[in-house]
């Protein structure tokens, strides 16, 4: 029995739409998944620190190989400061609470760094590093004028001014100064570069603070995400 061309046409109608509809639903199960939704900035592509040395609390080198192996969380600041970064310790002390918690003590490892290295020489963090988490590093640097600290610094983005201070009541040869900084955590994947930017909340009241069960969330999805 002959098929008409209309009939013919209308098989290669429902056929062409077949082979469409086939595809839409390969790329969709193809489609990569879409990236957490985290509170601060996920880095596409991560970004590869410059080559820097540092100190850390035991007055052992830290550079760009002591990032290798593991994931690592940067906070800054310095130890005198009378709240932000004893804060932020204290809640990143919760957030390796919560990963010990889920069997993942050895999953993150807390460091600290300071932007006033003058002040916070290696005994001093060595001193303050403790009251807070035995695992934590605090790292600072020397006086050099080759400057090995500032590509740890500007490949982070940390943000931080020494003010000297001011009045009648202030001799300069002191040379006293107040120092302003920035409230970020640096998360650093296992091949030691800058992957994730995590904001914290804001208050009404001004005061910067982050919350360790988001913390621990965007890291978990962040390493489900990158697989």
């Amino acid at each position: 029995m002959n098929v008409s061309a209309k009939t013919r046409m209308f098989r290669g109608f429902l056929v062409a739409n077949a082979c469409i509809a086939l595809v839409a639903v390969l790329i969709l199960l193809n489609r990569p998944p879409a990236p957490p939704l985290i509170q601060g900035v996920l880095l596409p592509e991560a970004r590869a620190l410059q080559s820097f040395e540092l100190l850390d609390h035991h007055n052992r080198v830290f550079d760009n190989e002591a990032l290798k192996g593991r994931w690592h969380i940067v906070s800054y600041g310095f130890t005198t400061c009378p709240d932000i970064c004893p804060t932020t310790l204290n809640q990143l002390v919760s957030v390796s609470n919560l990963l010990e918690a889920q069997g993942r003590e050895n999953d993150l490892r807390v460091l600290f760094y300071s932007v006033d290295h003058r002040r916070d020489t290696v005994d001093q963090l060595a001193s303050y590093m403790p009251f807070f988490n035995k695992s934590f590093v605090g790292l600072t640097h020397a006086d050099d004028s080759e400057n090995p600290h500032l590509p740890f610094e500007k490949g982070l983005g940390i943000v931080a001014q020494l003010v000297p201070k001011t009045g009648d009541d202030v001799n300069p040869a002191d040379n006293e100064y107040e120092v302003n900084h920035g409230v970020t955590l640096f998360l650093l994947n296992p091949e030691g570069k800058l992957q994730a930017i995590f904001e914290p909340d804001y208050r009404g009241s001004g005061f910067h603070t982050f919350s360790p069960e988001r913390v621990v969330q965007d890291y978990l999805e962040i390493r489900d995400y990158l697989g």
